[in-house]
């Protein structure tokens, strides 16, 4: 049985949880400032990028502007996307650089390469790296808290033949299908650029701090970073750039919401993505809504946010009120309440009774040869559960409804004499069970909550 208090914790547990990657577009562990990093030779780094290469997916048309990156880091090669925004720049994902070159201003000739594609009009082109322009510098581990995760890079010659992606500052919409181009690496050489869409996602559980268009650390589902594919844009419908592929979803976050029995349906794929509703640029640092792009990424604002997604009040609260609603005309003498008894993350539930109708609407007509009077009353009797949908964000439904024959007994004298009775309820043909509940009256709150 899922626990919304371990859910709540996991939040706070993972606070420092360092999170073992592989590939470009992972947040890099800090290299040991003590231990020496041992390069490749130049001749092995040459002849390694003289093998690379870069294709469209089934030879297919796709936008010229796309880049792969191939990045010495240390002893190794990594694989990023990135898109040309001028003549001169490329813009990537900011993990995607070893930590030694993510300063602004930094020579990066030495680190980062560029392939771009064929197309019709124009062969494969090569580039060099010639200095960082711009570049975010993200401390946390955790992408969920990284504000923007973008960086900008002068390339060693102009591009003056290839279109130039165009950035839009107008935000992600909440559910709206994005596409984006991806450098998906085929071993050490070879390297496809393929399309995919993404759906923008708020008010996730797996992100929480995603609110609206102008968050700044955005979440998309329905793709999933590649092999290469951080850096890549994330384009409208008019192929303009409204933001940047970052990383992947938590693995330890996915594993333990599926381990939980909360899902409803299996979790989509998730990657979180750079909002340029937000994030800045060499030429500008405008923004969509100031507020919310500049408000406080931390852990205790996350780990609120998710208690309020489980809250009891917030989730049952409009199904407890539709409820107790629909069962108002049940009888004609009495109106009921619903009482929520948790059980996990199912909310069994209790009627009883509120109040009496208005006494002067039924009581006379009822004579007065008769003390006591029974009510038989059939109450459709719910239970509702906690639940999370393929998207991450929770949700209450109905999730079980038994009819129950009930009786109920009340004084007619009593009314007559004083205006309030005791009412007994016990379910038909199970008398071992009777709940009483005592000097009930006419006087009934308008709320039904």
């Amino acid at each position: 049985m899922f626990s919304s208090l371990n859910l709540r914790l996991y939040s706070v547990l993972s606070i420092g949880t360092i999170l073992f990657v592989i590939g470009c577009g992972k947040k890099p562990i800090n290299e040991d400032s003590s231990r020496e990093v041992i390069r490749p030779p130049q001749s092995q780094i040459d002849t390694y990028l003289e093998k690379q290469d870069v294709n469209c997916e089934n030879n297919q048309v796709c936008p010229n502007y796309i880049a792969k990156l191939v990045i010495v880091n240390g002893g190794k090669f990594d694989f990023c996307t990135g898109f040309l925004v001028d003549e001169t720049t490329v813009a990537t994902s900011a993990s995607c650089l070893p930590s030694l070159i993510r300063l602004n201003g930094q020579d990066c000739s030495r680190d980062v390469f560029f392939f771009f594609p064929k197309s019709i009009n124009f062969p494969a082109e090569r580039a060099g790296c010639f200095k960082v322009k711009m570049v975010s510098q993200n401390e946390e581990k955790d992408p969920i808290l990284w504000r923007d995760d973008v960086a900008f890079l002068e390339i060693s010659k102009p591009m003056f033949f290839r279109r130039k992606a165009q950035v839009l500052r107008e935000g992600i919409l909440n559910n709206k299908e994005y596409t984006t181009w991806m450098i998906d690496q085929q071993g050490d050489f070879s390297a496809i650029i393929k399309k995919s869409s993404c759906e923008g996602v708020h008010n996730s559980y797996i992100s929480p701090l995603v609110l609206n268009e102008s968050s700044p650390n955005m979440l998309f589902s329905d793709c999933s970073v590649s092999r290469g594919g951080s850096g890549a844009p994330i384009i409208d419908t008019r192929g303009k750039v409204r933001a940047m592929v970052s990383q992947n979803m938590d693995a330890k976050l996915r594993n333990y919401l599926e381990s939980t029995g909360l899902l409803a349906q299996p979790l989509k794929e998730m990657i979180h993505g750079t909002n340029f509703a937000c994030a800045p640029t060499p030429d500008d640092d405008d923004m969509l809504e100031e507020r919310e792009c500049l408000k406080d990424l931390t852990y205790s604002k996350v780990d609120r946010i998710r208690s309020e997604m489980l809250s009891t009040n917030q989730l049952f609260g409009d199904l407890k009120k539709k409820y107790e609603e629909s069962i108002q005309g049940l009888s004609q003498f009495v109106q009921f309440g619903v009482k929520l008894i948790p059980k996990g993350d199912i909310q069994e539930t209790e009627v009883y009774p509120k109040c009496f109708r208005p006494l002067s609407l039924w009581l006379e007509s009822l004579g007065t040869s008769r003390n006591i009077y029974v009510d038989d009353v059939s109450i459709p009797i719910k239970t509702f559960k906690r639940s999370m949908d393929s998207y991450g964000r929770v949700f209450a439904a109905t999730h079980d409804v038994i009819t129950q024959p009930t009786m109920v007994q009340f004084s007619l004298k009593n009314l007559r004499s004083t205006k309030k009775s005791s009412i007994l309820m016990w379910i038909d043909g199970d008398n071992s069970n009777v709940r009483t509940f005592q000097n009930i009256t006419e006087e009934c709150s308008s709320s039904l909550l």
